[in-house]
């Protein structure tokens, strides 16, 4: 009985998991290593509603071998609003380079892409070599731009900013609603661009104004319907708990399983000893003789 319930849970959490993943699917196996607490955006020029304070980074990274090395630098906030990667062997240096200078800033926007408007910060990421030689990324990839935007943020595209103009850049969303990535080559200002009718929503959930200059014709300051990351979150927050109740009904029926089998037995009885039978025409001996005492002789 315990067996079957143990199996019966098994194929159950199983069951689950493959649900979880029908209704809302992850590209890999999922990871369940607790629940991430998003911190609230920082801006460098808070709008009404929001939080300042944005973080930029500075970090030395030593050459090995004559080689570019792993990468990975990021601002302060949890998660990061900034970062950029790279892969052993990935960057072009100047010759000579001993040590990889890398800088996060973030800046304010000074002025808005044609093709929408800026949600967030504008960061300034700059690779160097010790002497303050440009280090760029090679054009086979290895290199990634990572952005974070406001918590309403639903879709986006990373851009960079040339000096005169912005230009869009391959951008795909990474684990987070309001988290993008982008392989570069060339390092300068990076921002989150998104449509022309977006604007940051508070961290209560009402509508918030434009930050940074308006385009003409925008019409970012009335009221808009942008979606929210709330039916995002909530569909992480399903997978996580699908995820994590499937895992304990797998548990516990293979725990079960394991229970039946190492279960004690019932005791051995011993089979009980057959009937002797007689063959036929088989004569039962005479009665044994026994003598009477000296006392109940005659004489």
């Amino acid at each position: 009985m315990r067996r079957r319930v143990g199996l019966g849970a098994t194929v159950a959490g199983l069951v689950l998991a493959a649900a979880a993943q029908r209704s809302a699917p992850v590209a890999g196996p999922p990871l369940f290593d607790g629940v991430i607490v998003e911190a609230a955006y920082q801006w460098v020029a808070p709008p009404s509603g929001h939080v300042g304070g944005a973080q930029g980074s500075t970090q030395s990274v030593p050459v090995q071998n004559g080689q570019s090395p792993d990468l990975a630098v990021g601002t302060t906030e949890n998660p990061p609003q900034a970062q950029v990667f790279a892969g052993a062997g990935y960057l072009d240096m100047p010759s000579g380079t001993t040590t990889i200078q890398v800088s996060i800033e973030p800046i304010a926007p000074t002025t808005q892409p044609s093709d929408g408007v800026i949600a967030g910060n504008v960061y300034r990421i700059a690779l160097t070599s010790q002497d303050g030689q440009a280090v760029k990324g090679q054009s086979g990839g290895g290199v990634t731009v990572e952005l974070r935007g406001p918590h309403n943020l639903a879709n986006a595209t990373i851009e960079r900013f040339d000096g005169s103009r912005w230009s869009p850049l391959s951008t795909d969303s990474v684990g987070e609603p309001n988290m993008f990535a982008a392989v570069v080559t060339d390092f300068g200002d990076f921002a989150l661009v998104t449509s022309s009718s977006w604007s940051p929503a508070p961290d209560g959930g009402s509508s918030g104004g434009q930050v940074g200059p308006v385009p003409a014709g925008s019409g970012a300051g009335s009221a808009v319907g942008s979606p929210s990351s709330s039916g995002g979150s909530g569909t992480t927050i399903l997978l996580v708990a699908g995820i994590a109740l499937a895992m304990v009904v797998a548990v516990a029926g293979f725990g079960l399983l394991l229970y039946a089998r190492r279960a004690p037995k019932p005791a051995h009885r011993a089979p009980a000893r057959p009937l002797r039978t007689r063959p036929p025409g088989y004569a039962s001996p005479p009665p044994r003789q026994t003598p009477l005492p000296r006392k109940h002789r005659r004489r």
